[in-house]
């Protein structure tokens, strides 16, 4: 069994409380892993909430150098000792990337965690499988990587904000595992607009060719989206493809078999 569970999102329609950002418990053929760790440390104070223990996380995936995604390290570091966070190299130039332009807020991750904790992170790239049927591949953003997690039901495809586009990542995905199905795509999409989660970023209709792209051509079985999507575009893609989308919130639990 492959569980997934919402440590943190943007949204929350439970008692735990939300922030923007996103982390993923993942329990998977008997070990756990995290997918990123939100902006601050709250998503720790979820997790024991939900009887979820920190201590057993094995490996931390950076899904990209973005600090609504990293800003939960040094929280985790003092709760286990041991778990590697595996990033991308580049995940260290973002923000100075971000910095360079006076008028913008850097989203990047400050370099100051990389030289503070340097013996947490493993930095290596390229495609590389962590354990048996997880695995991790870089895409085309150069501080961008996906897991993926192989389960009796397909594959499941996770992507914490598709910078590279999320029809991009999929194929990718499959041209990596030729004639594997994409069972689950989950993550956010990057089309939320400049004024927050009410707001779209893109044209309507390059969303819902989107939606029919992903679960027509792509084959993906179902796509649990939040964070950086937005409402606007979740709303698109749903009416486009009707039971094939899925909110992603604070406390969601999803599981596929093995």
């Amino acid at each position: 069994m492959f569980r997934l569970t919402v440590l943190i999102e943007n949204f929350s329609y439970c008692s735990l409380p939300c922030e923007h950002g996103l982390s993923l418990y993942l329990e998977h053929r008997g070990r756990v892993w995290l997918l990123d760790t939100g902006t601050s440390g709250r998503f720790t104070a979820n997790a024991d909430a939900l009887g979820l223990d920190l201590e057993r996380v094995e490996g931390v995936v950076l899904s990209h150098g973005h600090d609504d995604h990293a800003g939960g390290l040094p929280a985790f570091f003092t709760r286990n000792a041991r778990a590697k966070v595996y990033a991308r190299p580049f995940a260290r130039e973002e923000y100075r990337r971000d910095t360079a332009d006076p008028e913008k807020r850097p989203a990047g991750v400050d370099p100051a965690l990389f030289s503070a904790w340097a013996e947490r992170f493993d930095l290596s790239d390229g495609p590389r499988t962590l354990a048996p049927g997880l695995h991790l591949l870089p895409d085309a953003v150069p501080h961008e990587q996906s897991l993926v997690a192989e389960t009796g039901e397909g594959l499941v495809v996770m992507n914490s904000c598709c910078h590279a586009g999320a029809g991009e990542i999929v194929s990718g995905v499959l041209d990596h595992f030729p004639g594997r199905r994409v069972a689950a795509l989950v993550g956010g999409f990057h089309l939320v607009g400049k004024h927050g989660m009410g707001s779209l970023g893109r044209d309507p209709e390059e969303v819902r060719a989107l939606a029919r792209r992903l679960t027509g051509e792509l084959g993906v079985g179902a796509v649990h989206t939040g964070h950086c999507t937005g409402l606007p575009a979740f709303h698109l893609m749903e009416e486009e493809a009707p039971g094939r989308f899925f909110r992603l919130t604070t406390g969601t639990v999803l599981q596929w078999k093995d």
